[in-house]
Parts: structure tokens; C-alpha cells; sequence
């Protein structure tokens, strides 16, 4: 059969009776055939064969076994358990809230060191507890504010109530009279101020930012604010540069900014003083600066000016500002990206403890 073209299987036994498996395959030279290849075997040697192939297929599965082993063991050691510990520090902080542990601040896990996406998860996460804690103290910390400021007024309303009882002459009794309405307004001023600092921060969070030209808002600002300026008899002064300056923020809170900085420079100022409303590019941010030409701010209140419910005014203002102008201007401002601080104006050869020529405020924010 081989010698016509074709290749031939043959099965047989040997004198043993095991089954010999013989292949016979023509060799073909242009067309014809010039010879034979054969080749027999035995059964048992294609079980041997057979055999070890399962064997080696079992090996590499065995291989592929322990090798998935230790890789879980490795994604295990370093991503389930630091996701694990992650994620119990968090529960903690859930079950604190529904008051099923002892209260105690949230420590989550510092995996800074990790260069990968678990470590900076890490970061963020730490990050995040350490500002909610942070404002969590910043409240705690107004309330106790707020519930300082509101005691003064109140002893001052109890006192005079208390006084109104046993008054006879009317002059004394209109003294009292007066000192209740003034603690009233005081109060009404307050309870106004402090519900719109509560509401800043929910505010500044929901409200959509969008790119507004700064220089047409402070334009318009100005020519409303030169008109109470100028009742006062305080020369009002407008330096803005001829180009648009676009700023991405809240249009109205910052308006609100500089709404705040120039009243409070307005009412610094007495007949024949002057405000002046500047502006300028520099690179990347732009610079509003409001000055005045009334007492200037003490030396220690530069630091203090900024902070909520402190007021630096003279004896006749009292009670007539709550003092949270220039903190709400500033929480503004840095919910922006900005700074702003205070200082004095001064010669530039002047003795630092020289008598100020005024009070200067800037206030710087990204463009």
C-alpha cells in the first residue's frame, strides 16, 4: 500500500501478545514513489508516553496553583489588608456617629509611604478626617463665640431692665430706654450677622462658580459706594486699568468682599479724608487693594483683624458692628484660592513706629 502513494496503519501482536502499532509512509520524488518509512511500537510505550505528558500537565498545573497561592497571599498583604484596614477605620467613625463605640477621634491608617493608588487614598482620606475635624472645632469655637457675644448684649438688656423697675425721674428712665433700644439693634445686628456666617460655608459649597469680569464688578460697586462716601464727605478715588480681568468664582460673595473692605474703610474716615480703589495684573493673579486715609490699625490689631466677633472701633461706634465683616471677606477669599491681609501706609523712609497716614487692605486672587 505504501508503495502506491498512500500510508498505511497496521496493527499486530507480538509473541507476548502486546499490540504492535505499525505506520507506513510513501516517500515521494516528483510524483513517484522511490521508497517506504515505517515505523513500529509498542502499546506500552505510547502509555509511557501519554503518561508523562499527564505527569507534566500535572506539574504545570501544580506550578500554576502555588503560584496563584502566593500571589493572593502578596495582593492580600499588600491591597486587601490595607483596603481592610481602610475601610474598618471608616465603620469606626460610623458606628462613633450612631453611638455604638466610645466617642474618639477617627485615626485612619498612614500608608503615605505606598507609591500607589492605596496610598494616596490614604492621604486623602486623612486629609478629609483632618479637615471635617477641623471644622468641627472651627464650630465649636464660634458657637462659644457667638454665645459670648450674645451674653454681653443680654446682661446689658437684663441690667437696664432690671434698673427700669426702680427708676422714678424720667430723664434716668429715658437713659435706660435708650440703653435697651441700642442693646436691642445691637442684638437684631447679631443674630443677622451670625446666621449669614453660618450659612457661608453650605453656600460656597453649592453655589456654581463662573467667570465674571472683576473690573466691571468693582466698577459698578464703586459708583454705588462713592455716593455713600461722598455723604460723608469722604473723597472717593477709582483707579481700575482700562483692560477686562477675568476671574472663575462667586461674582456676589466676592462683591460681598469688597462691599465689606470699603464701608469699613468709609467709616475709618472723616470729612475731607480720602478711600482709593485700585487694581492690577501680576502674572498669574490680580491684586484689589483698598486704602484709606483715616487712623491706620494698631500695630497689634494686624494680626487680630481677621478674626470673628473683634472689632478695633472708637468708644462712640460701640455695639453698631458685629466684628464678622472681615472674617466672612476672608473665608471668602480663601474659598477662592486668594490671600488677603491688612496694613498700614507709611512713607517709605518712615520710622515703622511712625504714625500711619492710613490703613491698607489687599486682597490677592488666582486668574
Amino acid at each position: 500500500m505504501a508503495k502506491s502513494g498512500e500510508s498505511v496503519t497496521i496493527t499486530t501482536k507480538d509473541s507476548e501478545g502486546s499490540l504492535l502499532f505499525s505506520v507506513a509512509a510513501p516517500i515521494l520524488i516528483s510524483g513517484e514513489v522511490v521508497g517506504a518509512v515505517a515505523m513500529t511500537s509498542t502499546s506500552a510505550e505510547i502509555d509511557r508516553l501519554v503518561r508523562y505528558e499527564r505527569e507534566q500537565i500535572l506539574q504545570m498545573f501544580l506550578l500554576a496553583l502555588c503560584v496563584s497561592i502566593g500571589l493572593s497571599l502578596i495582593l492580600a498583604s499588600t491591597i486587601s489588608n490595607p483596603l481592610s484596614d481602610l475601610a474598618a477605620a471608616a465603620e469606626i467613625g460610623r458606628d462613633r456617629d450612631s453611638r455604638r463605640v466610645a466617642p474618639s477621634r477617627v485615626r485612619i491608617p498612614d500608608l503615605a509611604a505606598r507609591p500607589d493608588e492605596i496610598g494616596r487614598l490614604s492621604v486623602a482620606m486623612r486629609g478629609m478626617v483632618s479637615a471635617l475635624y477641623e471644622r468641627i472645632d472651627a464650630n465649636e469655637q464660634f458657637a462659644a463665640d457667638v454665645a459670648h457675644e450674645i451674653k454681653n448684649p443680654l446682661a446689658s438688656l437684663r441690667s437696664a431692665v432690671g434698673s427700669l423697675r426702680f427708676v422714678k425721674k424720667d430723664d434716668q428712665r429715658e437713659k435706660l430706654l435708650d440703653v435697651i433700644e441700642h442693646d436691642v439693634r445691637r442684638l437684631d445686628r447679631l443674630v443677622s450677622d451670625i446666621s449669614n456666617a453660618s450659612r457661608l460655608d453650605s453656600e460656597l459649597v453649592k453655589e456654581e462658580e463662573e467667570e465674571f469680569n472683576l473690573l466691571k464688578t468693582l466698577s459698578n460697586l464703586c459708583q454705588y459706594l462713592s455716593q455713600q462716601a461722598g455723604e460723608k464727605g469722604v473723597d472717593f478715588i477709582i483707579d481700575l486699568p482700562s483692560e477686562p480681568i477675568p476671574i472663575h468664582g462667586l461674582e456676589a460673595r466676592l462683591a460681598q468682599v469688597f462691599v465689606n473692605l470699603v464701608t469699613n474703610a468709609i467709616s475709618f474716615c472723616d470729612d475731607g479724608d480720602a478711600v482709593r480703589v485700585w487694581a492690577r495684573r501680576r502674572e498669574n493673579r490680580v491684586l484689589v487693594v483698598v486704602e484709606d486715609t483715616g487712623p491706620g490699625i494698631p500695630e497689634q490689631a494686624l494680626t487680630k483683624v481677621f478674626k470673628r466677633f473683634y472689632s478695633e472701633r472708637p468708644q462712640a461706634e460701640f455695639g453698631q458692628h458685629s466684628g464678622l465683616g472681615l472674617a466672612i471677606s476672608k473665608q471668602i477669599v480663601e474659598a477662592h484660592g486668594g490671600v488677603i491681609w491688612a496694613e498700614n501706609i507709611r512713607p517709605t523712609a518712615a520710622d515703622p513706629a511712625s504714625q500711619p497716614l492710613g490703613a491698607r487692605f489687599v486682597v490677592g486672587l488666582p486668574v
